[in-house]
């Protein structure tokens, strides 16, 4: 199904049967001067708090990862991944956000279940970002993927729905690798298996070309995982009370600011630098035979760094 958003009135998808009653397990929240968001009342954790979801989407995503530039330079379908559908804040405001550059949007979004996006669907009026893409979201809900153009963009849009802890081999990944990823699950806190070294190793495997990650976490544990999981690691833009947070790449020169040797003197003495392997995960110090890994990683070459942590 082919859709020019553009020419689509603004409907209730509700009153179209996209979404059910039932348990409310979602709520809508201020984060004051008219901002709202969702909260996921289950695991006690509100989407893109603080700033809202188009100036975390700009901040923690397109920026670090350079979508608008690499986008206009795209020979191919420039394809993303969205891990972590939640209410499709991340994956609407990059529509919306570079509709001007004339390319081809291939978006693949990851998620165990679509009660968030359908809760926000029901409260669209508090959640502006939806407003204009309600048949679109329609089509997408009941059908699992959809086709459209918005501005200058030409888009299909994907969904699947499976336990991501199993992996990430869905059809995209057989058939278009990611160019970016757009990392965004529950925190390391109450979805640790997503945010463990053999996640990142089965996601990195998954990467054939040159391809970005980036995530809100700034967490050491999760940073030395994707560095042992074969990533180039850097430091990523900021956004509400984060001075930083974190983007990966398969290729160091995707990223504008690499971690660096004083990066791992931080490392040396936090208390959540190990990273999660194995239930039940716990935060730990750095592992001996961890930390010489770390230093062999192809990033701190550069540096003359002692293998032996103590």
């Amino acid at each position: 199904m082919t859709i020019n958003v553009e020419s689509v009135g603004i409907s209730s998808a509700c009153s179209q049967g996209v979404c059910s009653k039932g348990p409310e397990l979602f709520s809508i929240v201020s984060l004051g001067e008219e901002l709202h968001s969702v909260r996921s009342e289950r695991y006690g954790e509100t989407f893109h708090p603080k700033v809202g979801p188009q100036v975390e989407a700009r901040c923690v995503y397109f920026q670090p990862m350079q979508i608008m530039q690499r986008l206009e330079t795209a020979q191919d379908p420039f394809c993303v991944w969205d891990i972590g559908l939640g209410s499709a804040g991340n994956i609407l405001n990059l529509i919306r956000e570079h509709r001007h550059i004339r390319a081809h949007l291939d978006l693949h979004s990851f998620d165990m279940t679509l009660e968030p996006l359908l809760f926000a669907i029901r409260h669209v009026g508090k959640l502006p970002y939806l407003e204009g893409f309600e048949s679109i979201l329609e089509v997408f809900t009941r059908q699992g993927q959809v086709t459209f153009t918005h501005g200058k963009l030409s888009i299909q849009w994907h969904l699947h729905l499976g336990d991501l802890r199993d992996g990430f081999d869905g059809p995209s990944s057989k058939s278009m690798p990611p160019d970016a990823v757009m990392y965004d699950p529950y925190s390391p806190l109450k979805n640790p298996e997503l945010w463990s070294l053999p996640a990142f190793s089965r996601l990195r495997r998954s990467l054939v070309s040159a391809a970005t990650l980036a995530t809100y976490s700034r967490s050491t544990s999760v940073r030395v995982a994707l560095l042992l999981a074969g990533f180039f690691v850097g430091q990523g833009g900021a956004v509400g009370e984060k001075e930083e947070t974190t983007v990966a790449a398969t290729q160091d020169g995707l990223i504008d600011f690499l971690l660096d040797e004083q990066w791992l003197a931080k490392v040396r003495k936090s208390t959540n630098a190990e990273p999660m392997t194995d239930k039940p995960y716990q935060r730990g110090r750095i592992k001996s035979d961890t930390w010489k890994k770390l230093v062999q990683h192809p990033q701190f070459v550069p540096y003359s760094l002692d293998a032996a942590l103590y």
